[in-house]
Order: C-alpha cells, then sequence, then structure tokens
C-alpha cells in the first residue's frame, strides 16, 4: 500500500501531516463551525454598516429610507458634512441649562476612563501580590471576601451606593472613578492574584542577597513581569469604561462622557427624525476609538499570558 507524503514530513505518521489533513467527518465539521462563526461575524458588521451608511444621508432621505423600510440603501448624496455637524451642532442642555457639545464629551470619556481605569489595575495590583505573596492570618479572609463578591450577586444597593458617595463629597466630582474603583478586588485581583502566584519567590531572594528592600521587589522585578498581564486588563478595562452610560447618568451627570452624553441626545431628537444621520455620525465618531484601540491591541489581548524566567 502506497503512503501519501506530505511535504513536511515522510507519512501519515508525521505529526504536520496529522495536523494539516483532516479526514470526511472533520472537514465537514469545520465547514458548520465556519458557517456558524461567519454569520456570527456578520452580525456585528451589519450594526456598523447601518451606522456607516444613514450617518451620510439627508435627514429627509432618512425619513423616506425608514418609511420604505430601505435604511440599507446608499446616500443619494453622500452627506459628509455630518461628521462636522457632529461636532458643531450635537448637544444636550444639562441641568444647570449649560451646553454640552461633542469634543467635550470626548474629552471627558479620556480622562474618566483612564483615572478609573488607573486607579482599579493599581489597587488591584497591590492587593493581589500581597495576599499571594505574603502570609498572614487574615489573608484567606480578603481571600474569601474577593471571591465572594465576585460569585455572589449583590442586588438593591444602588439606594446606598448613591447615599454614601453623597455623603463623602464625591458625588459629581472627579474623584469618584477614582476613589470608588480604588477597591482592589473584582475580576482583575483574581487575574493578578493567580499571575503573582505562579512567580518564583526566587527572584525576591535574590534582590534580598543584593540589599534590596520589599519595595524594590515589587517595582523593580515582580512589576514589569506582570506588564503583559497588566496592560492587558488595562485595555480592556478601558474598553468597558468607555462603553459605560448609567454610571455616568446616576453619579456625574455634569461630566457626560460620549456614552451618556449621546444617550441623552438620543432622548432628545426623538421628536426630529432629520437629526438622526448626525446622531449615527456621533455614534460613529464615539465607536472608532474603540475600534481603534482593540485593532492595535488585539494580539495582546488575545493572547495568553506568559511567566517566565527560572528554568529547572
Amino acid at each position: 500500500m502506497k503512503t501519501k507524503i506530505s511535504k513536511f514530513g515522510t507519512g501519515k505518521n508525521d505529526a504536520a501531516y496529522i495536523l494539516t489533513v483532516r479526514k470526511k467527518g472533520e472537514k465537514v465539521l469545520f465547514g458548520i463551525v465556519f458557517v456558524l462563526f461567519a454569520l456570527y461575524a456578520v452580525s456585528f458588521i451589519l450594526p456598523f454598516l447601518f451606522l456607516i451608511i444613514n450617518s451620510l444621508k439627508d435627514g429627509l432621505e432618512y425619513i423616506n429610507d425608514v418609511s420604505a423600510a430601505t435604511t440599507f440603501h446608499t446616500p443619494d448624496v453622500w452627506r459628509f458634512k455630518n461628521y462636522l455637524l457632529a461636532f458643531t451642532d450635537m448637544k444636550f442642555v444639562d441641568s444647570v441649562g449649560r451646553a454640552v457639545y461633542l469634543p467635550e464629551m470626548f474629552f471627558n470619556s479620556l480622562w474618566y476612563c483612564l483615572l478609573y481605569t488607573f486607579s482599579g489595575i493599581a489597587a488591584s495590583s497591590l492587593t493581589a501580590y500581597v495576599i499571594s505573596k505574603y502570609k498572614f492570618r487574615s489573608r484567606l479572609f480578603f481571600y474569601g471576601i474577593a471571591v465572594f463578591s465576585m460569585t455572589i450577586p449583590v442586588i438593591g444597593t444602588t439606594a446606598a451606593m448613591y447615599k454614601l458617595t453623597y455623603g463623602m463629597g464625591i458625588y459629581n466630582t472627579p474623584l469618584f472613578p477614582f476613589l470608588t474603583n480604588f477597591a482592589g478586588f473584582g475580576f482583575n485581583f483574581l487575574i493578578l492574584y493567580g499571575f503573582f502566584s505562579n512567580l518564583s519567590w526566587s527572584y525576591a531572594e535574590a534582590v534580598f542577597i543584593d540589599g534590596g528592600g520589599h519595595f524594590t521587589v515589587f517595582t523593580k522585578i515582580m512589576l514589569p513581569q506582570a506588564l503583559p498581564c497588566i496592560v492587558t486588563l488595562f485595555i480592556t478595562s478601558f474598553i468597558t469604561c468607555w462603553n459605560d452610560y448609567q454610571t455616568l447618568l446616576l453619579y456625574m451627570p455634569d461630566y457626560p462622557t460620549l456614552a451618556s452624553g449621546i444617550y441623552k441626545i438620543q432622548l432628545s431628537i426623538k421628536r426630529d427624525g432629520t437629526k438622526y444621520p448626525e446622531y449615527f455620525a456621533g455614534l460613529v465618531i464615539a465607536v472608532l476609538p474603540i475600534l481603534v484601540l482593540f485593532s492595535v491591541f488585539s494580539d495582546t489581548i488575545m493572547s495568553n499570558f506568559t511567566v517566565g524566567g527560572l528554568k529547572g
């Protein structure tokens, strides 16, 4: 019997041949999976296609297309001016009568998400390192609190949280995103706890022999090794924060971000359908930074965390 020879090796027992050549049943299964994932990808692409097409239409044309159920129809006249109008005309009036425009919302989104994400990652890094590397009596107690808070749903705490932030004097102030997220627990803590637990303490012992202290071990040895993990958590937390609008509506109404501001604008333009193309242009502008961020760092987000250093 003649053995099929692959270009990667000598025969059917070759590892490359086994990995690259599939049986008939495997081909059918892979085909079905491919179709399912292709449909799943299309379901994500269609909303963006809808936004882009309708953001370039005239207001009256959009209303006619909605009436005729042809919203995916390309514009008769491409109005790229809608994106400029989104920056200059899209606004809402806040509680004190001040007009808030899209550039201010973008600036608020930037500093709010950076402050919120940095405080959360910094606190989680500190608590995860201490609890994973230092043995003290209440260590398991704090770890239990972290796990408990992640597994047990806490319902009906909005009123208490509102009263607490108002009583602390951080309601509707830039201190809110920093202090409320500087907790040290949550999902970021669990990921960093597992990462630091897998790092060898031999690094610290080597620093101690050379005369270094615990702060030097954390800042010069442990933290740099955890940097890939921290960067990944920072990016994912930033994206989550960028899309959050409910928190801003409740606790920081005078600092609208793109998410909360556009939500308010959407409520105000329901009576005037001709403004929807400008609104869609604003949505495209709001989502564009996140798409760029994910495209640039997609490999970093999807890659597995690696723990390296010592061998043997």
